[in-house]
Formats: structure tokens, sequence, C-alpha cells
């Protein structure tokens, strides 16, 4: 009972729409209005008795004045709760009231019954509409049995029930749609990006939450960045969420061109019939490329555009087996707030880009400030000191010098920029890595083979430039940790990666037999770190396998020349190792 008392209490205090209330009261004024119009202009011989009309006028004229002050409640006393439901409860007794002293006119009064169930509607939804029918069925029961019973009554049953329910499914749908917004509303909140994993989770959070919240089955983001000729893609579905990078011209315009600004649902994609939030359009192109069609499964769509001044795409939302217009106006704000998170990306990463430029350059002018000048004095220095040696410490100091002069170039070219403005050029595998071996060769004086398939094999100049880093920070552990006099590497080059085998013939590690994948060399801190936080960086796999005749490393990167730019600012850091 204490329970029933709360729901009563909440119900009558629930906040209103100043808007709707006002309309309601306004209905009620003119209805109460018209009837006392009605009473006053019915002719002599009328079927009410006079009994009757004398009793009813002034209740109609109380119930009137009743209707102007609940008119002006809100405005005048401010008041905007508490009173709902006791005005609601009046109603009902004053028509009801009405209904039995005018049994003639009953079926008149009745109507008035929708008025009582749309304001219940409007102010608690589906349970308003739902309790106030069932307590009119229980009343038209009780006038049933007090007016002994008229058939007329039958007829007022069904059309409560009708009635009822109707106004009850709009309630729900009502209460439906303000649920959805509110939960899109709590989008997952947004934090600074760390790293492209980072970047990755929090797309995953934000589609798991549309999801949800719309209740479809899968989700498809299809997108472009300027200047940048990809789509970019993101698919939700079962949980998990599945990011890759496409041509720009993998598909062509996502959807016919006369829809292409459109928000659209279809349950049947292949009818070329949808709906739009101005009816029903039909398209003379298939409303959904059929390339994207058949590589994503698509059947049943609704799908919104968005746009901004970096990024612009569509997102499909899939699998339903049927749209509403509701639908329609979620999608669009889905479209737009996935628009806002994918820009702020896209920023993040011109920044991050920016910042690593500036720093390139910083460290540029200190190079050539500092350890140029240094290298310039120490190969002078060498010179003269050869020019007093015998022949064979000449040979010596030369062999010395020209290693300086070696890195010397190689500092130019970095702070000349000539490896960023060669950086849209492939860079063909083989020859250029085997350059890297005959210096890794003459470096660590050991012996060092090479093999590359296919052997034309092209990368992205950045990736190729993080595979001689890789092969010279090996080369480098093989040697000075492992005593190794031979090092074989093996290149495979696949569509989707380029995997590495590095094999020495050293004393591995603590002259063991053992073997750890990428997770458990980091948890035990051992093995190659700078390699294994590189390898990390860019989204790679790493295996080592060591034995007392020496260790083999199997690396797999994924061959996506963007993820070579996460390295941009780390190379200079690289670059000064080498030197040191």
């Amino acid at each position: 009972m204490p329970q029933l008392f709360e729901v009563i209490h909440a119900a009558g205090h629930k906040p209103f729409d100043l808007q709707i209330e006002r309309l309601i009261a306004v209905l009620r004024v003119a209805l109460t209005t018209f009837c006392l119009a009605a009473f006053y202009m019915a002719p002599r011989g009328h079927p009410i008795p006079i009994q009757d009309m004398a009793f009813a006028t002034p209740i109609l004229a109380a119930y009137t004045t009743f209707g102007i002050v609940v008119a002006l409640l809100p405005t005048l006393g401010k008041i905007r709760t508490g009173w709902q439901l006791p005005v609601h409860i009046i109603d009902i007794g004053m028509i009801s009231l009405l209904m039995y002293f005018l049994e003639e006119l009953s079926s008149t009064f009745f109507i008035l019954y929708t008025f009582i169930l749309l304001g219940a509607t409007v102010r608690w939804n589906w349970r308003g509409a739902l309790w106030t029918t069932l307590f009119l069925l229980v009343l038209q029961t009780a006038l049933f049995v007090a007016l002994g019973g008229a058939t007329g009554f039958l007829i007022q049953y069904a059309f409560l029930i009708v009635v009822g329910g109707m106004f009850a499914f709009f309630g729900a749908s009502r209460e439906r749609s303000r649920d959805r917004l509110t939960e899109l509303a709590a989008w997952p909140s947004s934090v600074a990006p760390t790293s492209a994993d980072a970047d990755n989770q929090r797309l995953d959070v934000s589609l798991n939450h549309i999801a949800t919240v719309l209740q479809v089955p899968r989700v498809l983001v299809l997108w472009e960045i300027a200047q940048e000729p990809y789509w970019f893609v993101a698919l939700f579905a079962n949980g998990k969420c599945r990011q890759e990078r496409l041509p720009a011209n993998a598909f062509g315009h996502l959807v016919a061109e006369e829809l292409s600004n459109t928000t659209f649902a279809s349950e049947e994609i292949d009818s070329r019939t949808c709906i739009t939030s101005a009816g029903t359009e039909t398209s003379k192109d298939l409303i959904v490329n059929a390339s994207l069609q058949t590589q994503y499964k698509i059947t049943s769509v609704c799908t919104a555009p968005f746009s901004g001044g970096i990024c612009n795409g569509r997102v499909f939302m899939l699998d339903r087996p049927d749209w509403s217009e509701d639908d329609l106006t979620l999608t669009e704000v889905v479209a737009s707030r996935l628009c806002i998170e994918l820009e702020h990306h896209a920023l993040c990463v011109r920044l991050e880009a920016t910042a690593a430029s500036r720093e390139r350059i910083r460290l540029a002018r200190d190079l050539h400030d500092g350890v140029l000048q240094s290298l310039t004095a120490v190969g002078l220095q060498l010179k003269t000191l050869a020019s007093r040696a015998d022949e064979k410490f000449q040979r010596m100091i030369e062999a010395v010098r020209k290693l300086l002069l070696g890195e010397q170039q190689r500092i130019r070219m970095f702070v000349d920029g000539r490896q960023i403005s060669s950086a849209l050029l492939p860079m063909e595998l083989f020859s250029e890595l085997r350059r890297e071996i005959e210096e890794i060769s003459r470096h660590w004086g050991c012996e060092v083979q090479l093999s590359v398939m296919p052997q034309d094999t092209k990368v992205a100049p950045e990736l190729g430039r993080q595979l001689e880093f890789i092969l010279a920070e090996a080369s480098a552990n093989a040697v000075q940790h492992g005593q190794a006099s031979r090092i074989d590497a093996a290149i495979e080059a696949t569509s989707e990666q380029i995997r590495l085998r590095i094999v020495d013939n050293g004393r591995g590690l603590n002259g063991t037999t053992c073997a750890y994948n990428q997770n458990e060399l980091a948890e035990l801190g051992i093995g190659p770190r700078s390699l294994r936080k590189r390898i990390t960086e860019l989204n790679g796999s790493l295996y080592l396998s060591s034995s007392p005749s020496g260790v083999e490393l199997r690396i797999a990167l994924p061959r996506d020349d963007h993820v070579a730019h996460a390295f941009e600012a780390y190379q200079p850091e690289e670059t000064t190792r080498a030197i040191g």
C-alpha cells in the first residue's frame, strides 16, 4: 500500500510541459463552453427533462469556471506541478456525472472520454492511457448497472478499449523515442588520444553505444579524410569492431546520386524504394552501391550522410527488420556526432604531426650546429693523425674515418630533409636493404646474408626505413650480446604483411633454450627492449626463440604505409642512437 501511494504521489507531482497543459486547458474550456451554448440553444420540446437541464447547467458552468482557473494556474501562480492528477480525476468525475444525469445525451458526453485519454497520454505516456482506460471501464460498468443495462454501453466499452489501446501505443512510442534520445545523448566521453589503439578503442565504444541505443545488429561507417586517397571503414558486429582502409575507387558512389545528401531507410534495398523525411522515394538506380551491398551483405538499411571540414562519409544502420521516421532522425543525430568525433581525431593526428615536424626541425638544427661540427673536427684530426702513422695504422684510421663520413652523410640527409622529399616514391626493398646490410657488416665485422621474396618487392619509404632500423638493431644485439659472427635475414612480403626472420649463430639468451611472444617478453622485461617497442608502435608482432646455438626473431608488420608515420617523432632519437 505505501508503494501505491508513492506511485500516485509521483504521478501527481510529475513536471509537465507548459505548452501541452495549456492546450489541454484551452480544449477543456472550449468543450464546456460549447456544451453550455448547446443547452441554451436547445429548442422547446427537447427530449431532456427540464429538471435535468436545470441540474446539468450549473454543473457545466462550474466546470467551465474550473477550466478557466486551470488554464490560468500555470501562468498566474507559476505552479508547474502537484495538481495534474487531481485535475485529471475531476475531469473524469465531471463527465461521468453528466453522463449519469443526462442519460439521453450519455453517448454525446461519452465522446469527451477521448479528451480525458488524450490528457492522460501526454502527461504520463502509455501508463496514463492504460490506467485511465481501465478506470473508465470500471466506471462504465458502474453506470451500466445504475442505469439498468442500456445496450449502448456495449458499444461504449468497445470504443474505450480501441481508443485506449491506440493512446497507450502512442504513449509507448513517445516514451521510447524520448528514452532513446536520452540514451543517445549519454555519448561515451572522449579522451585525448595517446596511441592508434586508443583511437580505435574509442571508435569501438561509440559504435557499440550506437548499436545498443538504436537496437541494430550491425553499424557500418565509411568516411574520407581530405587529401587521403582512401575510404576508412569501421564495421561493428557481434560486439566487435573491425577497421580497415580501402582504395578511394573501391565503391564509387556509396548510394544513388539523387540520395547522396539524403537520410533514408529501406527494409528491402533491392526494391529501390526507400522512406525519407519527405515521404517515400523510388530511385532509378540501386539505392546502395552494389559492391558495398555484396561486401557487407546489406539487405535492410537506415543511412545518413555527414560532412565536416576534414571528414565526410556515411553511417549505415544494418539488419533491422523495420524502420520508422524516428529512426531517420536518430540516424541523423548519430551521423552528426560521429562526424564531430572523426574530425576531432583527424585534427589530433594533424596536431601531433605538426608537433613532430617542429621537433624534427629543432633536432635537425641542433644536429647541424653540434654533432655535425664535432664529427667534422674528429675527421680532420683523424686525417692529420693518419699522415703521421705507418701504413698499417693509416688503413685502420681511414676505415674509421669512412664510418664517420658515412654517419655525417646520413645526418646531413636528415638535416636537409632529403628523406622527407622522397617520401612519396616507392622503395625497392632488396636494393635499399642490401646497402644497409653492407654497412652493418662493415660496422660490426660480421657476415650478414639477406633474402627478399619476391625480390622486386616495393614498399612505402617510411616502412622501408623502419625495416632498416629493425635489421640494424637486431644485428647490433646479436653481435654485442650474443657474440654472433653470422646473421641470416629473410623477408617475405604478402599483400597485407611484411614478415622478417632474423637468425644468428650467437650464444642465445643466457645459453638456454626458450621461446617467448611479444607480451611475454614485455612482462618478463627481457629481450630486445628497443626493438620490441618499435614493433609495438608499428602494430606488429614479435616472436623470439633462443638456444645455445643462437637467437631467432620472427617479426610481422602490417603492410600499411600509414602505420609507419606514427614514427615520425621517434625517428630523430634512433638517428642519434645510431651515431652514438
